[in-house]
């Protein structure tokens, strides 16, 4: 027998379920309530009387921290509550365990787990039980899942229904063998974009729900490929070891490092609404700075690429790549070995009057603690050399006699400036041109790194993280060096996510095997189908930047276009002509992707007096805005729009190498409708005349 056969039963059920939640949250209420109060009489109580014992008073503290938890954890339940009210559930499986004596057993999978505790059963189960991961995994049939205690459960699935449910009301369902139904896919995929990003529980693929549960990698690195939904799903991944491991890691445990201010905001709904707390963020260029004690300028990421992306010299770039290789790093550390060997140079210090300390006394010392960092040895040397006065020689040094030979055994070592040993660096590899400082004494981006790693071999580390996982996106833009400093910071669990297909900074980027490389114990796991955009701009995609691995998804809307305009002003015409018919369409948002920051502010300005609600997004920008954006290829990666709209494609403005890669970005970030505008010829990277073939 099949419980709730019938569409009509499903939607009785429901109105069941949400009646009994809509009771609970009543029931919750009051018992907030009774915790307030009790809490309000504790404090009168204590109040008003003045002689009361110690022992009382102990007691009451007790009772006051017990009554205050317990009411913390009742709003904890009533939010969770709250949320699911609109969406109780999204799928079912029906599952009789193999065993004797079992029954079929229908599991309704929401986002959170709901307990009847007067009939003593789960009516939905959260989407990261065990018993849900079948609903993702497994077709009808044989069937089985892990409990947390690595038991294997086997079974059969007879059932799997999708369901669509918005605030309370079941507007269809789809019966299915498959894992998620293409119906409910497209559905899904044919939503308009919304300000910030949104949770993907109801249509998690059985490739993205093997990254999301995998617990045995101590690195993960997700190649995924433009729309992949990598993004998404690390942050799935997150909730979910955040519920699988719910006691000894919480949100304040983790840490992503995100590419800029505006896509960790444009990200930052996904864990509230899979009901956790948002977990801390920061830049590279913030960590990487921080633990040279923010003492040096230098030119950001951001920047890096506008030069980039503009006339930069060819000595320019050759820097960038020179430090964004593996044998870079090698030669670093044969130079940290170097310093060790070379850099100290002992010599008498007259401490006293009748006391002299020799100099081979000193460098034995030296080396003596080298399992300390070089800088970290001179007050331990200081303090061992004094001991050893104490004790051979009944010696007793004061505290000036103390300092005095510490200050003189640092200024024995040459390497307390951790500029001076960077430039040294490249004079001892016979590359001295490798290193320039940029106009008012600011330092490349690609020295920071670099740099910060030379202060961590010589410094040590100062403050230990805590961090016990860490999430990297963008992977791509990140150098071997970049992620040897990463993991001397963060030596816990890390998820890693990016394309290499979406480097800003070819010369500058990593592969997936680069970074395993550079990494302890990298596991690289793929995700290759493609869902964001329409199957016409994925293959236009492609024309740009081939990838044998992309699968597109076939959801199918209308043909890229290129207009082409006589002159500037023209285009500006044009492009404003675009957005008044996006303005008619039912999308939501519209991204005007430029080649850089440069040439979107002057675009913004041409059209902010014709444009009204146009928002320029900007490396200074801080939030995530829906509507009409113009924003630099940089910013907007990450991002997805409706509509997008891509200025300036003559052969002038896209014609290099790391043009054709802004230029896929651009194009990738459109899920229904791309326009490429142009004046004069169009750019050699799109082929024309051989787009659609």
């Amino acid at each position: 027998m099949i419980f709730n056969k019938t569409e009509k039963q499903e939607k009785e059920y429901l109105q069941q379920v949400i009646c009994l939640l809509k009771s609970t949250i009543n029931h919750t209420d009051t018992s907030v309530k009774e915790h307030v109060d009790t809490l309000q009489e504790y404090k009168e109580y204590l109040w008003s009387n003045k002689d009361i014992d110690p022992h009382e008073i102990r007691s009451m503290r007790e009772s006051i921290l017990n009554h205050f938890a317990q009411g913390e954890n009742v709003i904890e339940k009533r939010k969770r509550l709250g949320k699911i009210l609109d969406i109780p559930y999204f799928g079912r499986i029906d599952f009789e365990e193999k065993k004797e004596g079992s029954q079929v057993i229908p599991v309704y999978i929401g986002i959170h787990t709901f307990y009847d505790p007067i009939n003593k059963s789960n009516i939905i189960y959260d989407w990261r039980a065990p018993v849900s991961s079948m609903f993702y995994d497994n077709e009808l049939g044989k069937a089985h899942y892990n409990t947390p205690t690595g038991e294997r459960i086997n079974g059969n699935i007879s059932l799997k229904r999708q369901y669509r449910i918005r605030k309370g009301i079941l507007e269809y369902m789809i019966e299915s063998s498959l894992t998620v139904h293409d119906d409910i896919l497209q559905k899904e995929l044919s939503v308009n974009a919304d300000d910030k990003m949104k949770n993907i529980v109801t249509t998690i693929q059985k490739e993205q729900n093997s990254i999301i549960r995998n617990e045995e990698a101590n690195t993960l690195i997700i190649q995924g490929v433009a729309g992949s939904g990598k993004t998404s799903v690390a942050l799935h991944r997150i909730a979910y070891l955040l519920y699988a491991h719910k006691g000894s890691i919480s949100s304040k445990d983790i840490l992503i490092i995100s590419p800029n201010r505006v896509f960790a905001d444009y990200i930052s709904n996904v864990l509230p609404e899979l009901g956790e707390e948002t977990v801390p963020e920061a830049s590279m260029e913030q960590i990487l700075s921080k633990i040279i004690d923010n003492k040096y300028k230098f030119q950001t990421f951001f920047e890096q690429v506008a030069e980039l992306s503009g006339k930069p010299s060819q000595e320019f770039i050759e820097r960038i790549r020179y430090k964004a290789t593996l044998d870079f790093v090698s030669q670093l550390d044969k130079f940290i070995l170097h310093i060790e060997n070379n850099y100290f140079h002992a010599a008498d210090v007259k401490v006293t009057k009748y006391i002299t300390v020799p100099a081979e006394y000193i460098a034995e010392q030296f080396r003596r603690f080298h399992r300390y960092p070089m800088r970290q040895r001179f007050e331990i040397m200081t303090e061992y050399i004094a001991d050893s006065l104490k004790t051979q020689y009944r010696v007793v040094l004061s505290t000036a006699e103390c300092n005095l030979l510490k200050k003189e055994v640092k200024k024995m070592f040459a390497g307390n400036n951790d500029l001076q040993v960077y430039k040294d660096f490249f004079k001892w590899t016979g590359k001295p041109e490798m290193f320039k400082i940029q106009k008012g004494y600011i330092l490349e981006y690609a020295d920071l790194a670099p740099l910060a790693y030379l202060h961590i071999a010589l410094e040590g580390l100062k403050n230990h993280s805590g961090i016990k996982h860490l999430l990297i996106d963008e992977m791509q833009d990140y150098s071997p060096i970049q992620y040897k400093i990463i993991q001397k910071l963060y030596p816990c669990r890390k998820t890693v996510l990016g394309d290499s297909n979406q480097s800003v900074n070819p010369y500058g980027s990593s592969t997936a095997d680069m970074i395993s490389n550079s990494l302890v114990g990298g596991e690289v796991m793929k995700l290759c189908k493609s869902y964001r955009s329409t199957y016409e701009i994925t293959e236009f995609a492609q024309k740009i930047r081939y990838n044998n691995e992309l699968k597109a998804v076939e959801r199918h809307g209308e043909e890229p276009q290129i207009v082409d305009y006589k002159n500037p002003e023209e285009e500006i015409r044009g492009i404003i002509e675009l957005i008044q018919k996006f303005r008619k369409s039912d999308y939501k948002s519209l991204g005007i992707v430029c080649k850089n920051e440069h040439q979107a502010e002057e675009l913004y300005e041409h059209l902010k007096e014709s444009v009204k609600e146009i928002y320029f997004l900007s490396a200074q920008s801080i939030a995530f805005v829906k509507g009409i954006i113009i924003t630099s290829t940089h910013m907007a990666k990450g991002l997805e729009f409706d509509e997008v709209i891509i200025p300036h494609t003559d052969d002038n403005n896209y014609h290099s190498e790391i043009d054709k890669n802004l230029l896929y970005v651009a194009v990738t970030r459109a899920m229904h409708r791309l326009s490429l505008t142009h004046y004069g010829n169009l750019t050699g990277i799109v082929e024309k005349n051989n787009l659609f073939r």
